[in-house]
């Protein structure tokens, strides 16, 4: 039961400000001021969101979780056309970093799956959670407010 909470919740993960978006929509580019680098980069949270809601609620099922973890790598490469200002660069950096790592955490619950090793996935799982934590206090300190909300179809 416990492993299927798991499961049921790994999407409000991947909106951490690395789950995704829709093409195209969250280009970005040197931001010229603060408020230009918080708008370029709450983008890619927003539509990071919207992604992983169309993908909806996980299972036991690798094929979601594969589309998850495509989502997430596209949202961070997408993340790394946003400049932050001088003062946000290294809490940036860090969020990027945490990002990345949750989408490689994703990619290895996915594969865990795959192979029917559920214990794997679901520490997989274990692990995305405290990385999620870490790309929400990242981004609070790099100023990027939509990217510390919680999935809009996190399960009650």
């Amino acid at each position: 039961m416990r492993r299927l909470i798991l499961v049921a919740s790994l999407p409000l993960l991947v909106a951490a400000c690395g789950g995704g978006s829709d093409a195209g929509s969250a280009t970005t580019t040197a931001a010229a001021t603060p408020s230009d680098y918080v708008t370029a980069g709450n983008k890619v949270c927003i539509a990071s969101d919207r992604r992983i809601f169309k993908i909806g609620r996980l299972s036991r099922d690798p094929k979601g979780w594969a589309r998850t973890a495509a989502a997430a790598r596209t949202a961070v490469r997408e993340m790394r056309a946003v400049t932050p200002p001088a003062e946000r660069r290294a809490a940036f950096r860090r969020m990027l970093r945490f990002a990345n790592a949750l989408a490689l955490t994703i990619q290895e619950a996915q594969l865990s799956l795959v192979k029917h090793d559920l214990d794997t996935a679901a520490a997989a799982q274990f692990a995305a959670g405290h990385l999620q934590d870490q790309v929400h206090a990242a981004a609070k300190q790099a100023g990027l407010t939509f990217c510390q909300q919680p999935l809009t179809n996190w399960p009650a």
